[in-house]
C-alpha cells in the first residue's frame, strides 16, 4: 500500500522530465519509497461511510476538477490542508487549477465549488522530510455555512494533546489496497501516539529525527486502520477541533507505523498571522 502523501508522477509542466533529471537517482528511488503518488488509489483505511452533515468542515481540493487532497474549511474564506497538495515535488499547481468542493459527502458531484485565490505555503516547508507540512488556501469568495457547511474551531496555542485521545479522520477512497473506491465520504477513529513513541517506531525506518515538533502521530500499534494517499491535507480532530492535518506515513495502516500530521497546535501562531484567525 502506498504512501498517503500525494505527489503527482504524471507532472503537468511541460519539459517537467528533463528537470527531475537534475535529481540523482538513488534519491529519487529513496524518495518514491518514502512518498508514493497518488494516481487514483486513494482511501481511508478501516474506516465507515458517513455523512457530510456530521463533518461539514470537510472539503476536496481539486486539481482540474479531479480530487486531489482533503481540507479543512476553518472560516468562510480560509481552508488548510497540507503544504505537499499544493505541488509536484517542489513545483506549486497554478492556483487556477485549484478548487474545493464542500458541502457534498461526493468527491466529484453535488455541494458547493469555490476557486482558490491564494496559496500560502509554509515557507519553511521541506519537501525531503515533509516537514512544515501545512498550507493556508484563501478561497475566492466567502462560503455560505448551512447544513453541510461550517468551520471547525481551532484549538489554542497552549491546548494539551494527551496520548491516547480518540482522533478522527475523514476522506475519500477504496476500503483496502486494490479494492474499489466508495462512493462517498469515510471516517475513521484512532488514538494519539506521543511524539516519542512515534519516533521510536519511525526511527528503525528513516533514522533519527524523522519525528520533528512541527508533526504528531496517531494510530494503533497493531495498524488496521489510517488515513493513506488522497487524505493527505485533511482534518485529524479531537473533541471537536481542529488538531492536525494528514501528511505522511510509513504506507498505510501498518503495525508501529502511526499516521503523522502536521501540529495545528505547533502551527497555531503562523495561521493567526496569514488568516487573522
Amino acid at each position: 500500500m502506498a504512501l498517503k502523501v500525494i505527489l503527482v508522477l504524471c507532472l503537468v509542466f511541460v519539459g517537467i522530465e528533463s528537470t527531475l533529471s537534475r535529481f540523482n537517482a538513488e534519491k529519487l528511488a529513496a524518495y518514491d519509497a518514502k512518498f508514493k503518488s497518488l494516481n487514483n488509489d486513494t482511501r481511508i483505511v478501516g474506516g465507515a461511510p458517513v455523512d457530510i452533515s456530521s463533518y461539514r468542515y470537510q472539503g476536496s481540493l481539486q486539481n482540474w476538477h479531479r480530487h486531489r487532497c482533503g481540507v479543512a474549511l476553518i472560516s468562510n474564506i480560509w481552508v488548510l490542508t497540507a503544504a505537499h497538495c499544493t505541488k509536484t515535488y517542489i513545483y506549486p499547481l497554478p492556483k487556477y487549477a485549484l478548487t474545493v468542493r464542500f458541502g457534498s459527502r461526493f468527491q466529484q458531484n453535488e455541494g458547493f465549488v469555490y476557486q482558490v485565490a491564494e496559496v500560502i505555503d509554509h515557507p519553511q516547508y521541506d519537501y525531503d522530510d515533509i516537514d512544515y507540512d501545512i498550507s493556508l488556501l484563501r478561497l475566492g469568495r466567502p462560503v455560505t455555512f448551512g447544513n453541510t457547511i461550517e468551520p471547525i474551531p481551532l484549538p489554542s496555542r497552549d491546548q494539551a494533546l494527551v496520548p491516547g485521545s480518540t482522533c478522527t479522520i475523514t476522506g475519500w477512497g477504496t476500503l483496502a489496497s486494490g479494492g474499489v473506491s466508495p462512493a462517498g465520504l469515510q471516517m475513521v477513529q484512532v488514538p494519539l501516539v506521543s511524539n516519542e513513541n512515534c519516533e521510536d517506531y519511525y526511527s528503525v525506518f528513516y533514522g533519527a529525527g524523522s519525528i520533528t515538533d512541527r508533526m504528531m502521530c496517531a494510530g494503533f500499534s497493531e495498524g488496521g486502520s489510517d488515513a493513506c494517499q488522497g487524505d493527505s491535507g485533511g482534518p485529524l480532530v479531537v473533541d471537536g477541533q481542529l488538531i492536525g492535518i494528514v501528511s505522511w506515513g510509513y504506507y498505510c495502516a501498518q503495525p508501529n507505523a502511526p499516521g503523522v500530521y502536521a501540529s495545528v497546535v505547533y502551527f497555531r501562531d503562523w495561521i493567526q498571522q496569514h488568516s487573522g484567525l
